[in-house]
């Protein structure tokens, strides 16, 4: 439906009335949020650790709980399996052929139903969020109206309701699916962030190009002939960046100083994809700080393990490969790609330990004066 017509005069003032309802409510969350500070700052040491043991049990309990729940869901469907098993087993072909089919109807209803019931409650809630956008005339609402309109086009919402249906009948495989998707996307895109990194920033350690960093070195072989790289040894190192040579001139993808670009470039591809993936792809709402702590640790274990790989194949590149045209770029994007291939298969897994789905037991109390008042 197309908005109404009005005249610009009554276009300023509906965004003039907008601009002082968002400023009347970014006061009032300032001036919460101060209460709230002044609040916590009055507290007693004594009443801090107080709240912060009974935090601790009110989170262990919750795991317990949580625990608890889905050793017995998992003992509930063992079981009704088990009985609907034993009870087929009774059955004639033909009474086993009807109640297979009166199951598969029942379960097909119970889909319908809540599809039904979600549509109904999505299409309330579209229909209040267009008539609030629709109401607005500031570029913020035009622009958030317009991919609105987007998102509830035929084809999104083919797909959205492909999706709800699939969320409500396969649980279980929709959040695996939903998690491979949104890692994926997030870890290859990081992991072109890297690669990017690698095209310019060794040349800013290029002065330690010529220093070069194996460790521990262990000699593997001799070749059998001198490679581009001038070696005569094979040697392997967990790190394995020895000097990189192009007609007897040091090269800046080589050294201590690669190292260095490339574990600058390999943090902070991981500042960027912790928060993508436990707020986006895993919905964890645990102790950021201890997740971190955890994450660092994770990668540095796995940093540890791909680099071990790498320093076994990188001196065999760079005795075979001759750093012509291209060859720098096909070098970090190998690098780039191995041992971020290998790192990101295991933290698929690490990061289901560590960002656990869940009510986030870590938010802070909207209303303090519901909690212990400070001594005073």
């Amino acid at each position: 439906m197309a908005r109404a017509k009005i005249s610009k005069e009554e276009k300023k003032k509906i965004i003039a009335e907008y601009k002082a309802r968002e400023k009347e409510l970014f006061l009032k969350e300032k001036a919460e949020e101060k209460e709230r500070a002044a609040f916590e700052k009055a507290k007693t040491p004594e009443q801090k650790k107080e709240e912060a043991e009974a935090k601790k049990k009110a989170d262990e309990e919750n795991k317990r709980n949580d625990k608890a729940k889905a050793l017995a869901d998992k003992q509930a469907k063992k079981e009704a399996k088990y009985k609907a098993t034993a009870y087929l087993a009774t059955l004639s072909e033909d009474d086993k052929k009807n109640y297979l089919a009166d199951k598969k109807t029942k379960e097909k209803a119970r889909i319908e139903t809540e599809f039904e019931n979600y549509r109904v409650k999505h299409q309330a809630e579209v229909s209040e969020k267009r008539t609030a956008l629709e109401s607005r005339y500031d570029l913020g609402a035009i622009i958030h109206l317009f991919f609105f309109n987007i998102g509830q086009s035929k084809f999104c919402q083919g797909y959205m309701n492909w999706w709800r249906k699939l969320q409500i009948s396969h649980p279980g495989l929709s959040k695996w699916l939903y998690q491979i998707f949104f890692f994926i996307v997030f870890s290859e895109g990081v992991t072109i962030w890297q690669f990017l990194l690698m095209l310019f920033l060794p040349n800013a350690f290029s002065n330690l190009s010529g220093t070069a960093f194996v460790w521990p070195q262990v000699h593997l072989w001799t070749w059998n002939q001198v490679g581009f790289d001038g070696a005569t040894d094979m040697i392997w190192g967990i790190f394995n960046e020895p000097v990189v040579y192009k007609n007897g001139v040091i090269q800046v993808n080589g050294g201590l100083g690669n190292f260095i670009a490339y574990e600058i470039a390999v943090f902070t591809a991981q500042c960027i994809n912790f928060p993508l993936q436990r707020n986006i792809t895993y919905k964890s709402h645990g102790n950021p700080w201890y997740q971190a702590m955890w994450y660092f640790i994770g990668w540095v274990l796995i940093s540890l393990f791909c680099n071990a790989i790498w320093g076994f194949i990188n001196p065999m590149l760079l005795h075979s490969m001759d750093y012509n045209g291209g060859a720098a770029a096909l070098y970090s994007l190998i690098k780039t790609v191995l041992t971020g291939g290998i790192s990101m298969i295991i933290f698929f897994f690490i990061f289901r330990i560590i960002f656990p789905a869940g009510a986030d037991t870590t938010a802070k109390n909207n209303n303090p004066k519901a909690t212990v008042s400070p001594a005073a």
